[in-house]
This record gives structure tokens, sequence and C-alpha cells, in this order.
């Protein structure tokens, strides 16, 4: 195996790992595999190129999760990633295999093994074991249905519970999502997505200059008010903001999807949709128009939000008939405090209980599922050993 050709990086905690890489990869310098920890690998890789595939040590570091997040903010796109560590819990397997590690193997590790899962990670197809370290949850609805609100509580409340979050406003004209968030969007994100447009390859450092950031944890991008925005971005430059945003967060939140060629493919890639409407013929006859041009796909999340008193809502049957027999996923109750919590800035912290119920079964829902795709890849790198 030429791992200068294969554009390899390997690193490793103590000396014996060292010489099983240098022997499984077939080199005998320091110049494709070195001794260093999880912080020696960021710091040695932050402003130089990407190789294809790194080989990483978890021992010694008292958070790997945290330190394959921070990896992927200094990788390129696509980088693909090995870990070797002596921890062999199926709780850190989960972990770092969430993160988008392409094989975990606990030590002790031989270097056929190595070799074996070198191969697998750079013959592998697609997104499959990419270095993608959080999940795209898109948020749709029309005007008044409050799916801008729960995004923004979905944002809060994921952050609240130790979350990396990128918060996305794609509508051009009047983004809430900042607003409800309390920042103001930096400007540039007109020209970023243009340069994107015109170059996916454009580096994604450019991201950061258009980045506000609402405490340590969550990361807003939007256009400015006021400014003016030349032209529609196209899907591609949009998805290429949105793979980088997963690269550097354990979640997305996109919102603000104003029209059809930027909201369908969007919701094509998510890795989760939520589409709220209000219990209303309006609100409903815009929620079946949106399922139909989907393909009728069902795995979109269907939120029935009560904006407005229940005086001016449609009974169940009359809701049912509507989606054709189909149920909604998860209903949040009418709150009437929420439009002056959220001009607070903070809407989940002083609604009423059933609201804050509500909205924490749907925050579940939406997060649980990395979980559950974490614990399928370590069924199958059991079933593959």
């Amino acid at each position: 195996m030429n791992a200068e050709k294969q554009k390899i990086c390997a690193f490793a905690v103590d000396a014996g790992t060292v010489r099983l890489l240098r022997e499984a990869l077939g080199v005998d310098n320091g110049d494709t595999v070195h001794r260093g920890d999880m912080a020696a690998v960021v710091k040695h890789l932050t402003g130089a190129p990407s190789p294809r595939l790194v080989i990483v040590d978890l021992d010694g570091s008292p958070f790997p999760a945290g330190h394959i997040h921070e990896l992927a903010r200094v990788c390129e796109f696509g980088t693909k990633v090995i870990a070797v560590g002596s921890n062999d819990t199926a709780r850190l397997a989960r972990e770092v295999l969430s993160c988008g590690v392409s094989d975990y193997l606990p030590k002790p590790v031989s270097a056929r093994e190595i070799r074996d899962a070198v191969r697998a990670a750079l013959d592998g197809e697609g997104g499959a074991g990419r270095l993608h370290a959080g999940r795209v949850i898109a948020f749709t609805g029309c005007g008044g249905s409050g799916a801008t609100t729960l995004a923004a509580v979905t944002v809060q409340a994921a952050a609240a519970k130790g979350s990396y979050v990128s918060a996305v406003d794609l509508d051009p004209v009047f983004g809430a999502l900042p607003w409800m968030l309390d920042v103001e969007p930096r400007g540039g994100l007109d020209e970023l997505l243009s340069v994107a447009d015109a170059d996916e390859s454009s580096e994604s450092q450019m991201i950061e200059a258009v980045c506000a950031a609402m405490g340590p944890r969550v990361s807003v991008y939007g256009y400015r008010p006021g400014d003016q925005v030349s032209a529609v971005p196209s899907a591609a430059a949009v998805q290429w903001l949105i793979e980088h945003l997963a690269n550097r967060s354990h979640m997305v939140v996109v919102d603000g999807m104003s029209d059809a060629g930027t909201l369908f493919p969007v919701l094509e890639n998510a890795d989760e949709r939520v589409l709220v409407y209000e219990p209303t013929l309006a609100s409903l006859g815009r929620l079946t128009r949106t399922l139909a041009l989907m393909g009728g796909r069902t795995d979109a999340t269907l939120v029935e939000n009560h904006t407005r008193a229940r005086k001016s809502a449609l009974g169940p049957r009359q809701i049912r008939d509507a989606l054709a027999g189909r149920e909604p996923d998860q209903i949040i109750p009418f709150e009437p405090k929420l439009p002056a919590a959220t001009d607070r800035g903070s809407p989940h912290e002083s609604l009423g209980k059933k609201y804050r119920a509500a909205l924490d079964r749907l925050i579940e829902k939406l997060t649980r599922r990395t979980i559950s795709l974490a614990e399928d890849a370590v069924g199958s790198v059991r079933a593959s050993g």
C-alpha cells in the first residue's frame, strides 16, 4: 500500500502503535505516521491541506467525540477518519461513529485490520463514513405556522443540552430566525454563496467571515437586513454551505427557504424534514401541496402547531380528512405567552409545562435518530468483524 500516493496521515500516542501503523501502511518515516494525541492531530492539520484519510489514536482524550468535532472543523469536507483506542466499549464506538468516523478499531489491533479499514474507507462510495459531524434538520411551513419559532427553540434547546448548532436562515428578504435568536447576521452570505456557485472548492474558512455567534455553542448565518441580494443561490451552493456547517456542528437547523428551487433540494438532502402547519384550511392546503411535490415520501415529521386560540382551529377529524388519514407526528399546543417570550429572545424557559413537554418530545424525536444510526453502524462493524 503506497500511503503517500493515497494521501494518508496517521497519528498514535504510543511507540508500539506508531510501529504498527508504519507496518500496516508500508512506510518507515515520520512524514506519514506521527507521534501525537488528538490535540496534536488538530494542531498539525490546522491550516494545512487535508489528506484523504486520517488515522487517529483516541487514548488520552478526555472527550473523544469533542476532539473529532474539532478535527472536522480543520479538515476539508469529505476527509475520512479511522480511529483506534484502548476503550472497547460500545458507548465510545457509538459516539465516534455518530460523528462520521469510518471505523473504530479497539486495541490491540493488527496491521491487517488497519489495512482492511483503510481500504474500506478509501474505496467506499458516496458519503458513507465521511467526516460529517452534524445532522441537518430543515424546517418549513407557511407564514404564521410557527415553523421559525420552533426552529429557534430547537436551536436553543439543543445548545442547552451541550450540542454545537449552526442556525441557517435562507430568506433573503427578512430572515426571522436570527432575530428570534437575538443575533444580527453579518454581511456577506450573498457573496459567499455566489463564490461557491462559481467554485464549489471554495475555502471553508470563508464561512467564518459570515458567522454571527450566539454564545459559545450557536453559530448563526443569514442575510443582513437591508442588504441587496443579487440573485437566488443555486441548490449546489446552498448544499455546499450546509455540508461544511455539518462538519462544524452537531446539528444544522435550516429555515427560511422561500422559493421552491431552494426548498425542495434542501428538504431532499436533509437528515430530518420538519413540516409545520396550523390546523387551518389554508395551512393544510400548503402542507398537502408540499408533500405532493416531495413525491409522496412519508419520512417527513409533521408538526401540528396551534399558534392561535382553539376557536379558530379545525377539528381532528377535519385534519385527518385533509391529510388523507395521516396523523401528525407531533402536536404543539396553543401557548398564549409565546409571542412575548419570543420577543425576549428566550422562548423556551418561561412557557407553560404542556408547551415545553410537547417541545421536548419534538426535540427528542429530532435528535434520537442520531443514536439509532450510530447503533446500526456498530452492528455493521461487529458483523464485518
